[in-house]
Parts: structure tokens; C-alpha cells; sequence
């Protein structure tokens, strides 16, 4: 069972990042004039990410059925933590933040690319600093 949580942790954590760069992408594209080539890349990416969201959302789907039938095959009174409950490490935040900060310092500047890292980075700043305060809260 805690294989499944895990992995459903992980699932729903990329399906919310991937959600909040698309914002972050269609954000940009509204500032942008008709005409403006950086339009077609940002479309690119944003149908790009799009995909992601579709194989995430059949992955997650898979996911709580089989976590469905093992809550349903465990002995009564089993505590099951939800997927907010099931705790990420934060070695793996961290290292997921500085790629993201690698990926946007090496992206062109302006580009489809550089707008995707950065908003991976703020989701993952913020996602470390939270779990930092829960360590702290329970230590």
C-alpha cells in the first residue's frame, strides 16, 4: 500500500506542477501581440505539457483503483494517509528545484523553455520551504 501512495504522491505532485506551468505559459501568451513568433513556441509547449496533463490523469486514475482495492483488502481500521499526508523526501524537492533553476539558467531568455523552468522552480521553492516547516513544526 505504501508503494501506491507513493507513487499516486508523485503522480498528483507532476500533474499540479504541469497544471501550473500551463497557467504560467498561457499567462505569457496573453501579454504577447498577434504576430509574435514566441506565440507559436509557447503554443508548442503548451500542447507539449498538455500531453503530460492526459498521462497523468490516466496514470492517477490506474493508480487509486489499485489503491481502491487495497484499502478495500486491508484489515479493518488500517490507517490510509491521504495523498496530501503521504510525505515527499526533501532531498527529492530539492533536487527537482535545482534542475528546474539549471534548466531556466540555461534556457534561451524569454523562451517557451525558460518560462516552463522558472515556474517549475517557484513550485518547487515553494513546496521545500513548506516542507522545511513541517519538519520544524514536528521536530
Amino acid at each position: 500500500m505504501e508503494d501506491t501512495a507513493a507513487d499516486l504522491r508523485t503522480t498528483s505532485d507532476a500533474l499540479i506542477r504541469d497544471l501550473e506551468v500551463l497557467a504560467a505559459i498561457e499567462d505569457e501568451k496573453r501579454t504577447l501581440p498577434p504576430g509574435d513568433p514566441r506565440l507559436v513556441e509557447l503554443a508548442k509547449r503548451v500542447e507539449d505539457v498538455a500531453r503530460r496533463v492526459l498521462s497523468s490523469t490516466v496514470r492517477q486514475r490506474q493508480l487509486t483503483e489499485v489503491g481502491h482495492e487495497q484499502v478495500e483488502a486491508a484489515e479493518p481500521g488500517t490507517a490510509v494517509a491521504s495523498i496530501d499526508e503521504t510525505p515527499r523526501a526533501i532531498a527529492e524537492i530539492l533536487a527537482e528545484w535545482r534542475a528546474a533553476e539549471r534548466r531556466a539558467t540555461a534556457a534561451e531568455p524569454g523562451s517557451a523553455e525558460a518560462a516552463e523552468a522558472r515556474a517549475l522552480g517557484d513550485h518547487h521553492r515553494e513546496e521545500y520551504r513548506r516542507a522545511l516547516e513541517e519538519r520544524q513544526a514536528s521536530s
